[in-house]
């Protein structure tokens, strides 16, 4: 092995082994780990790497944060690799059979406040460009320092305001105990390593551009985890998702035996082969390898409770230097198997591209399904390759919401993905009806299929299924300044960023409670009807037409408020659309990623501003909004609230927050007391860890049923999918219950517990409870987790704009 133990133990001292001017502690004035950098100081520091080695290292910006930070790699190579870099590149993205060099790419604190990551980032460029150079002759080392700039600063300015001199092992520090919402996640609070395959967030989105780039042959995801726990690195825990190859099994096999042989000799303490599996598809490590690469996770005690240093239970002091040295030692570790192994990597990698069978090799999807323009943008970002249907062909596939076998005729527009193109695997993943589990024990969802998600009705086939070039379908709406009204059909979520939008240009907009028929055309309950008689501005038509193509929506024109069938448009059962003012609460009470997502839907996908308000404010900001979002979370029920309501306030509790509001005078919500015993009482202590999860939901999807009746429906016209993350049973005493859990068959893929998985039988996902003037809703399987199931995001709006509409 080319790794010296000498080095080993220069990266325990951090001490640099020259004087030269880009060393980290000549260029930042101090060693690595002793100080948190900034990031503008990080950034300064691979910039004076680029100057001082011009010809092996390159800085590739690729975006900026939403507070404006800039996100880039560092890529580094030999010189002669170096001069035909793109050379490489292209030959790998070809598979060029002459192709003799592998690409490792290294990400660095997707959390911010694992802030060790970012310091071995500049640790570890230093050595591939001195001492470890010899590994750069058959590799090219692809570096991205911080993944969460904003997160991560958020910590390290935490840290700067608390952080005790000298340094305060004890963790009743204060600079031990990060304030809500702490530094993991990003500016809208976000986890970005679940955001790997649904790209909801800005950093994600840039990223997977330039990774789609180079595709890389190993990636490593570096993180830290609790200040007690040895350090992680593969072989992974069980479940592997059954596309991975027997070759990216083995490849983490040799990866760990190698870190281990430096930390034997150092006598590190490490674990392998445990809770992290390579299952769900949107981390950093399983998104990677379900498109050809090593995939990894390394994990290092610390995060945002380590500080400087801190104690540990074993009476050890757990040092910065300490972590940044063992994210050091596998980082360089890592680059020098994949060297060792170059050839076998890329040979591996190319059969990978090229060789793909699975069960179903193409996904029929409905062209007329209201949500098929945001999935095909999420494989557009994804560079998967998709066609229309050749129209008139009966082909027998599975049905996905029937989930039986079934006939099909193509029609006009209808869309094929096939899994013979380079990202087949990652489709295969995605679109796969139920995910085989090698082992129930997972870290995360047991299911995500993008059918149920997105509410596309989805026939998968054996075969590859021949196509057309894919015809992009424009609107263009054309002004009737002569017309009555014009009328939107409510049934995804450019409807609702219309109705926004008009409502944000003051003009007013109504919407049916009932179905009506006009000019031989059947308008769902929720069709948003925007008249003249109500609209005075000299540029009416202009700007609705304006506003409907900019979004991608469709209006039809009417010449009278009389229907053929249904109500008229001056009937009772039309109502006027109001402004809402709406309020998220936030706090330590508070999930900060399910506050997150309520902030982040309505700011950058709806594009409606939202009121983020502290548990302490929430008395005095009542006045002032309509609506209240209480987040994921474990509250005291605030009396100001229940008043609020009374009078008129909507108050929308997200999945489950609503264990506060249950058994409360107040409220009329009850939670199902199931006798959780064991299933078996002579369970042995080693596997009361499974038995456990006999009682548990891994986000498991199910069939619904629905009263299309209820204002919160409206717009869904098929069957419903709900993604059911607990096993809770909710009641309501008085109230409606607009969604609930099929009776039968419900269960349509994912992990639920043998105790549980029975009893989910018409349990209620959605309430509604009124109260006074107002009401309570009631969301308990959050559609809003992730971000990701875009077909429950219309009950959002819903709630906000139909429901207890006087």
């Amino acid at each position: 092995m080319k790794l010296l133990f000498g080095f080993l133990f220069t990266l325990l001292l951090l001490e640099a082994n020259s004087q030269t001017s880009f060393s980290p502690e000549n260029i930042l004035g101090y060693k690595i780990g002793t100080q948190f950098t900034r990031h503008e100081r990080v950034v300064n520091y691979f910039e004076k790497l680029e100057s001082a080695f011009p010809k092996q290292v390159r800085i590739d910006p690729y975006g900026q944060t939403n507070e404006k930070r800039n996100l880039f790699l560092t890529i580094i190579a030999s010189e002669e690799n170096f001069k035909r870099i793109e050379e490489i590149r292209m030959n790998h993205l070809k598979n060029d059979p002459s192709e003799n060099v592998a690409i490792v790419w290294l990400s660095y604190n997707v959390h911010g406040n694992e802030s060790s990551g970012t310091e071995a980032a500049m640790q570890t460029a230093y050595e591939l460009l001195t001492q470890q150079k010899e590994l750069l002759k058959n590799t090219i080392v692809i570096m991205d320092p911080c993944l969460n700039p904003d997160g991560r600063e958020r910590y390290v300015n935490f840290f700067y305001q608390y952080g005790a001199n000298p340094v305060n092992v004890s963790r009743i520090s204060a600079d031990h105990n990060e304030p809500w919402p702490g530094g993991r996640a990003n500016h809208y609070l976000f986890d970005l390593n679940r955001d790997w395959a649904w790209l909801t967030q800005i950093e994600s989105k840039q990223r997977i551009k330039i990774y789609n780039q180079w595709l890389p042959h190993v990636h490593v995801d570096f993180h830290e985890q609790a200040i007690n726990e040895p350090y992680y690195f593969p072989p992974a825990a069980e479940p592997y998702h059954e596309v991975i190859t027997k070759w990216q099994r083995d490849f983490q096999k040799e990866i760990g035996k190698n870190h281990a042989k430096y930390f034997d000799k150092a006598g590190w303490l490490y674990f392998s082969k445990e809770i992290f599996d390579l299952l769900y598809p949107s981390y950093g490590d399983t998104y990677p390898t379900y498109n050809g690469a090593i995939g990894m996770t390394y994990e290092q005690g610390g995060s945002g409770r380590a500080g400087l240093a801190v104690l540990t239970n074993t009476g050890d002091t757990l040092t910065l230097s300490d972590r940044v040295a063992h994210h050091v030692i596998t980082g360089i570790s890592t680059v020098e198997v994949s060297s060792e192994k170059c050839k076998k990597l890329i040979d591996e990698y190319q059969q990978f591209a090229t060789k793909k069978k699975f069960t179903y090799q193409s996904y029929l999807l409905d062209g007329n399904a209201p949500n098929l323009g945001d999935l095909l943008k999420l494989m557009d970002q994804h560079e998967i390759s998709y066609s229309n249907a050749l129209p008139n062909n009966t082909v027998k596939g599975f049905d996905y919401f029937t989930s039986k076998e079934s006939t099909y005729k193509t029609k006009e527009g209808d869309v094929i993905i096939c899994t013979n193109q380079l990202k087949g695997t990652f489709i295969n993943v995605l679109f796969e009806p139920k995910t085989e589990l090698s082992d129930s024990l997972t870290y995360d969802l047991t299911a995500w299929s993008l059918p149920y998600a997105y509410g596309i009705s989805t026939i998968a086939l054996g075969p590859l299924l021949e196509g057309k070039k894919y015809a992009n379908k424009t609107i263009e709406n054309q002004l009737n300044e002569s017309n009555y009204a014009y009328l939107c059909k409510w049934n995804n979520l450019n409807s609702a960023k219309f109705l926004t939008r008009l409502l944000s240009n003051n003009i007013a907009v109504s919407f049916s409670e009932t179905s009506f028929e006009i000019n031989k055309s059947t308008y769902e309950k929720g069709t948003l009807i925007i008249m003249r008689g109500q609209n005075k501005q000299a540029d009416f038509d202009k700007s609705i037409t304006k506003i409907a193509n900019e979004i991608g929506v469709e209006l039809q024109s009417i010449s009278s408020g009389m229907v053929d069938k249904g109500k008229d448009l001056g009937s009772s059962l039309v109502k006027n659309i109001p402004r809402q003012r709406i309020g998220v609460l936030i706090g330590a009470a508070t999930s900060s990623l399910s506050a997150g997502e309520i902030w982040h839907f309505f700011e950058q996908e709806i594009k409606l501003g939202v009121s983020l308000i502290m548990e302490e404010d929430l008395s005095s900001a009542l006045d002032e909004i309509d609506v209240l979002f209480i987040p994921e979370g474990d509250y005291t029920p605030d009396f100001s609230v229940n008043n609020w309501v009374d009078e008129g306030g909507k108050l929308i509790v997200m999945g489950n927050a609503a264990a506060s509001f249950v058994n409360d005078e107040i409220y009329g919500l009850d939670l199902k007391k199931e006798e959780l015993d064991t299933l078996n009482k002579t369970i042995s202590y080693e596997n009361s860890e499974r038995n456990e999860i006999s009682k548990t939901i891994a986000g498991a999807i199910y069939g619904c049923e629905f009263d299309n009746s209820n204002p919160l429906c409206f717009g869904y016209n098929q069957t419903y999918f709900t993604l059911r993350l607990t096993p809770e049973l909710y009641t309501l005493k008085e109230g409606l219950t607009p969604f609930k859990i099929k009776a039968t068959d419900a269960l349509i893929a994912g992990f639920s517990g043998a105790f549980v998985k029975n009893k989910q039988a018409s349990a209620m996902i959605t309430g509604i409870e009124s109260k006074g003037k107002g009401c309570v809703i009631y969301l308990l399987d959050n559609p809003l987790f992730r971000g990701f199931w875009q077909n429950g995001k219309l009950q959002i709006m819903n709630a906000v704009y139909f429901v207890n509409q006087q």
